[in-house]
């Protein structure tokens, strides 16, 4: 006898408890971003760029609007490889292109996890080819035995094996290896360039 009422009062004190988690569930506003009109973003988001490509055009003329480094609203941008972007409000990005109503005057890089863009930097093409090579800051770091790299600014990039390393006054930079190279030239005294059908770093050009 005292054991089924021990076992009963068990079940109320569980179905108690289970029905006030529900009552919260129900009249909380907050719970799991369901009373924010955007989706709750971490502020520290890893700049692992595993997007890139040029921009074809912007869902606005000028570009997107961000404000304290963070998207104001939603926009979307259509790529040079037929992709269209989606970018939420609240997503966290750096905006630096000149001339957003040009076609193919800006490049898109970003990290994603599926098809929502996590973080994203939107840059000016650059060089005589503007959608085969952009120049991005000094190599500072290298991770995953050399797959990948980190920029002087914190992106991750894929690198290209090999790397090629030039420097205009022929140092013998190209002999040594590429952990030598960011030792003498980071973070400020070179220069990373991206291939932009490869999507990797290949090249490192010391500025000296």
């Amino acid at each position: 006898m005292r054991q089924l009422f021990n076992s009963r009062l068990w079940l109320a004190f569980g179905l108690l408890t289970l029905s006030g988690f529900f009552l919260i569930l129900v009249s909380c506003n907050d719970c799991f971003g369901r009373g924010s009109d955007v989706a709750v973003i971490q502020d520290s988001v890893e700049k692992n760029i595993e997007l890139v490509a040029v921009i074809s055009t912007f869902s606005t003329t000028d570009g997107l609007p961000i404000e304290s480094g963070r998207t104001v609203v939603d926009s979307a941008v259509s790529l040079d490889d037929g992709r269209n972007i989606f970018i939420a409000s609240g997503t966290p990005g750096e905006f630096d292109c000149s001339e957003p109503s040009k076609r193919s005057s800006c490049v898109m890089l970003a990290n994603m996890f599926g098809d929502s863009v996590m973080w994203f930097a939107i840059v000016n093409a650059n060089g005589t080819t503007p959608t085969r090579v952009l120049e991005l800051p000094s190599l500072v770091d290298m991770l995953d035995n050399g797959d990948r790299g980190v920029l002087a600014n914190g992106w991750i990039v894929r690198l290209a094996s090999p790397t090629i390393k030039t420097c205009r006054n022929d140092s013998g930079a190209s002999m040594i290896s590429l952990r030598e190279f960011i030792n003498v030239y980071s973070p400020d005294k070179s220069i990373s360039k991206m291939n932009l059908i490869t999507d990797e770093v290949n090249e490192v050009v010391c500025a000296l």
